[in-house]
């Protein structure tokens, strides 16, 4: 065809192409598709595709499930202002680890869900006071309570001789350092239980006791037993 050789030796020269900002031609696969490269880039599409809409970005997983393998210092989600919303599956969203740890942000970590359930755990314990012949009294040790939601001290007078009696008192500290007397003193009888219950909440607290008579030593056993 007359003044159209283009067409007859170089067709391929007539293809409409497109080049980007740094006058390089966008690269496609062998099907035509648009490919993105970049140094540390990689994007694998599951089985059932990637689908990008205009209201959001919406990843559908294959049906075995999606991995997301973290680096060596850890994976890293930033939630945005209103906070992350996990829907699980209808059976389920299964979390399985030899070890998982959660470490949250300074201000806590707040779970808030319709129905969800939260298997508490417990603290249980306990130290034997032997021989006290003080009359004076001693702090026994001290216990943060901070993290713990219900909390009782049981103290038992474990002493051989019926005379032995020891006096306890409940204190309580802000700071680990100024102790507040709130629940006793106690006078224990041989082979006695008491029971010692804050109504007023502190960082710190801690059983304070003594022998009523220094010439009958007396055993005591503290137990601090609490509901986290």
């Amino acid at each position: 065809m007359a003044n159209f050789k283009i067409f007859q030796d170089n067709p391929d020269q007539a293809k409409v192409k497109i080049f980007g900002g740094n006058n390089a031609a966008l690269n496609t696969d062998s099907s035509g598709n648009l490919t993105i490269t970049s140094t540390g880039l990689a994007i694998t599409p599951p089985t059932d595709g990637l689908a990008i809409t205009s209201t959001g970005l919406a990843i559908t997983a294959p049906t075995n499930g999606l991995t997301v393998t973290a680096a060596a210092e850890g994976l890293a989600i930033t939630p945005p202002t209103g906070g992350l919303a996990i829907t699980p599956p209808t059976d389920g969203l299964a979390i399985t680890s030899t070890g998982l740890a959660i470490t949250p942000p300074s201000g806590g970590l707040l779970i808030t869900a319709a129905g969800l359930s939260m298997v508490s755990a417990t603290t249980d314990v306990s130290a034997t006071l032997a021989n006290i012949t003080d009359t004076a009294g001693s702090g026994d040790t001290t216990y943060n309570v901070l993290g713990v939601e219900t909390w009782t001290f049981g103290v038992v007078n474990e002493s051989l001789a019926t005379n032995a009696q020891a006096l306890v008192t409940m204190q309580i500290s802000p700071d680990g350092v100024n102790w507040l007397d709130e629940a006793g003193p106690v006078t224990i009888n041989q082979n006695s239980l008491t029971t010692l219950v804050s109504s007023i909440f502190l960082k710190y607290a801690r059983v304070y006791y003594s022998a009523v008579n220094a010439a009958s030593a007396v055993t005591l056993n503290v137990f601090f037993q609490g509901e986290l």
